[in-house]
């Protein structure tokens, strides 16, 4: 890594965020809650694959995390834990920061310390070393060197994460060595991903995009009570429900409306 960050600070903050909220299985098996529990509105709208992956931003003292629901779902939950790092690390004093990350490079190459802190949070937070350490001991029974693809296969599936970030994760933390590590790679590009999950009779859901439009419950009430109290008219109100889904005739008044606001006035509160 070629920025120096505290890797023991920022592995002890991890862990002290999943013992704040009770996480007693080895992975996070729901982040987008725990992101919610926090108090963080996450947004996850599916703006296209390689678009960006994902922000970070306070707006009005308001902490939000933005994901693209178009990349395969073990990315975007790596991506949410990513900005949830920066949330952390950058966002204690700095309340008009954002944090953009049009990439995640799982190679740890980072120019900038707040991408390096904000990764190695993002490792230690969905793979702890000692939960690791106790899945390949309990569950996989094996020694390091004994691991094969299919076990990385059933620890994606506990852990929630990709092929790469977690071989790259065992070798980060010397489970396992080079050689290891390229034999373990070399199996995955002989038979893909979907190739392996299929002779586990795996579910498959970390290998596609959610392709989902999910806002925080505030995004409605927001939306709403603009409409009830005048401030935006019942056109913009459409446009904002339909957005999520839902049909803006359930709220619609009697009284005329007169103006229209842009679609944008309504977003503002999440930019």
């Amino acid at each position: 890594m070629s920025m120096r960050i505290d890797k023991t600070e920022i592995e002890r903050r991890a862990l002290q965020v999943r013992k704040e909220h009770n996480v007693q299985t080895y992975g996070v098996k729901d982040i987008f809650s725990l992101i919610e529990q926090r108090g963080i509105s996450l947004i996850r709208y599916p703006f296209g694959k390689d678009k960006l992956l994902g922000f970070a931003t306070f707006f009005e003292g308001k902490k939000v995390i933005v994901s693209n629901s178009s990349e395969i779902l073990s990315r975007e939950i790596f991506t949410i834990a990513h900005e949830l790092g920066h949330v952390i690390y950058d966002f204690e004093d700095e309340f008009n920061e954002v944090k953009i990350d049009i990439d995640i490079d799982i190679n740890e190459n980072f120019e900038d310390i707040s991408e390096a802190r904000a990764f190695h949070f993002a490792d230690s937070f969905l793979m702890p070393e000692e939960e690791l350490q106790k899945y390949i001991k309990y569950e996989i029974k094996k020694k390091y060197q004994e691991i094969s693809a299919l076990d990385i296969v059933r620890m994606q599936l506990e852990f929630q994460v990709s092929y790469a970030a977690l071989v790259l994760r065992l070798y980060s933390i010397r489970m396992i060595d080079s050689s290891h590590k390229i034999l373990l790679f070399d199996k995955r590009n002989a038979m893909t991903s979907a190739a392996l999950f299929k002779k586990l009779d795996a579910d498959e859901r970390l290998l596609k995009p959610a392709n989902v439009i999910d806002v925080p419950s505030s995004y409605l009430e927001y939306v709403t009570s603009n409409y009830e109290k005048g401030y935006i008219p019942y056109t913009s109100l459409m446009k904002a429900l339909a957005l999520i889904g839902m049909d803006a005739e359930i709220f619609k008044k009697e009284e005329k409306e007169t103006e229209e606001l842009d679609i944008d006035d309504i977003f503002k509160e999440f930019e």
